[in-house]
């Protein structure tokens, strides 16, 4: 029986394919290629704004939606193709183009006209539409669940689910709209807290409708609101420009003590991401963190943080807040062009919580939270994905790999370097040229080497594409007291990278070539490959003669 494991916060929810398959995949459908193709000619137009408006029915957990989604086409042509899941039932459409007809087939909308559009046209497509947002084992793009005193509490979560389930839209990543709004109506005893500014409240029959304006490009996945019985706390925070700020935390009325104590941690991280990566770039925005109906998600300029307040490291930080955070850089500002990309955002963000901890805590947190990521990795599919394809929302265990895996190679990338200065340059220059934008793996690949002055593609590729980290084999005779070891393939820069041995307790620096060398070892002696200090690399024994 195929085990479906329903995960829904951040750390647990990457953009995979709905499988079991623990060797990697193997082949997508139609509609799959279909959705995820950014060369389709139809997909071929830019989103300029969206403008979602939604009233939230939870006791019959029933939406009823408006979108009007302004687009300007990239080529010439009569067809455009969004994006609806099958269940979200459309009642009525217009356009401001004459002649416009609106398909809906499947989980896809067909925008047709009798004649040609061009790039001197903006087209405005207006789609009215309501329905019960499907589930699986329980869970869904809208959580709708009850605090701890039985009142409505209301969240969005469309990683993995696919942000078409709730609303209709594009759902590629390299299509983010310049601007959006999003008008949330619910019952008039909630609050409601979304992405962006708060622009003003309506209050009208029993119901109060919340507008948010967002001003900067936002990824699809990240337009979300949360509904509660919400009070707002403020934390001062002076940035890295000199100019006050306030992070906003909106957590329910009952966890006001312990929330506000808890995220006084919130301008400790900000103050050290704006010291590596440069100033947050969403101030205009608004930078706030909500109590959601799950664990953690990193929805540009609301954050969702669920309700659980421990700090896990060292009772004075919680690095899943860290994680979420830094993706305001890694995810959000610099944004993967295609789902295949998503180890910038998860990789990246993972590797920024052990440079916190480096910068906040020093060199022996860092060193830990490298050592955990060694024991969080599969190893059996790559991190870097098959492009062209929009993944299903559900994951397998060995595809968690774009979290600890993406963050291992960049651990490495740094002890090749072996320049702290320099690399971590490079990582505030990538903020600054790549601020806003989408980009490929291979972009990324391309703009380390230019930062980097090396050209580390063999072994970044390696890291991205292979299932297995470069393997250093060994071979270890008891009877002559002698270890063998050898890389098992030659990758350029790593063939100069010292490796660490411990043996009971004294160090060792090897120098591994694809050739076998060899070294005296002691009978019965310990032998220990420290991994976390150096390069990441697997460690596969060919034989023990005894």
């Amino acid at each position: 029986m195929l085990l479906i494991l329903v995960q829904s916060a951040c750390y647990l929810t990457p953009f995979v394919k709905y499988s079991m398959n623990k060797e990697g995949f193997k082949k997508f459908s139609k509609k799959e290629r279909l959705a995820g193709n950014n060369e389709n000619p139809q997909r071929a137009y830019k989103i300029n704004r969206y403008d979602w408006a939604v009233e939230l029915m939870p006791k019959k957990e029933l939406i009823s939606g408006q979108m009007k989604i302004t687009f300007t086409p990239s080529i010439r042509q009569d067809t455009f193709m969004f994006d609806l899941q099958k269940r979200m039932k459309i009642e009525s459409f217009t356009s401001n183009m004459t002649g416009a007809k609106l398909k809906h087939k499947g989980d896809f909308l067909f925008l047709s006209f009798p004649t040609d559009q061009d790039f001197t046209s903006r087209i405005i497509l207006t789609i009215n539409y309501k329905g019960k947002p499907v589930k699986t084992l329980g869970e869904g793009p809208i959580q709708w669940k009850k605090d701890n005193r039985g009142r409505h509490w209301i969240s969005s979560i469309t990683e993995g689910v696919g942000p078409h389930f709730m609303m209709p839209c594009n759902i590629l990543l390299g299509n983010e709209a310049d601007t959006s709004s999003i008008s949330v109506t619910v019952p008039s005893d909630l609050t409601v807290t979304a992405n962006g500014q708060l622009i003003k409240v309506i209050e009208a029959e029993n119901k109060k409708t919340f507008k948010h304006l967002v001003t900067k490009p936002i990824n699809i996945y990240n337009i979300s609101f949360n509904a509660g019985n919400f009070i707002k706390l403020e934390k001062p925070y002076i940035d890295i420009n000199g100019i006050k700020r306030t992070i906003e935390c909106f957590v329910m009325d009952y966890n006001k003590e312990v929330a506000s104590e808890y995220y006084n941690q919130a301008p400790i991280i900000m103050k050290e991401f704006e010291q590596l990566f440069g100033t947050y770039p969403w101030w205009n925005d608004g930078c706030r963190f909500v109590e959601s109906t799950f664990s953690a998600m990193e929805h540009q300029s609301c954050i969702a943080m669920g309700d659980d307040y421990r700090k896990n490291w060292k009772n004075t930080i919680n690095t899943t807040l860290v994680h979420e955070l830094a993706h305001e850089w890694w995810g959000n500002s610099v944004t993967g062009k295609d789902y295949c990309d998503i180890w910038i955002h998860e990789g990246m963000a993972t590797y920024s919580e052990a440079l916190f901890l480096e910068q906040h805590l020093g060199i022996d947190d860092y060193s830990k939270r490298i050592q955990r990521m060694l024991f969080s990795t599969s190893n059996t599919i790559p991190i870097h994905k098959i492009c062209g394809v929009v993944y299903n929302s559900w994951t397998n265990g060995p595809d968690q790999d774009i979290y600890d895996k993406g963050a291992l190679m960049m651990h490495s990338l740094r002890t090749l370097v072996n320049d702290d200065r320099l690399f971590m340059n490079a990582l505030k220059q990538i903020q600054i040229d790549f601020a806003e934008q989408n980009i490929s793996s291979e972009e990324m690949v391309l703009k380390l080497n230019e930062l980097l002055l090396d050209d580390y593609s063999p072994m970044l590729n390696w890291y991205l594409d292979e299932t297995k980290p470069p393997q250093l084999e060994i071979r270890l005779d008891r009877i002559k007291n002698k270890l063998h070891y050898r890389w098992a393939k030659e990758i350029p820069l790593m063939m100069q990278q010292e490796l660490l041995l411990v043996m009971n307790g004294e160090e060792t620096r090897l120098n591994p070539t694809t050739e076998f060398q060899s070294m005296d070892v002691v009978s019965g002696q310990k032998i220990e490959f420290s991994i976390e200090r150096g390069i990441y690399y697997d460690l596969k024994m060919l034989e023990i003669i005894e």
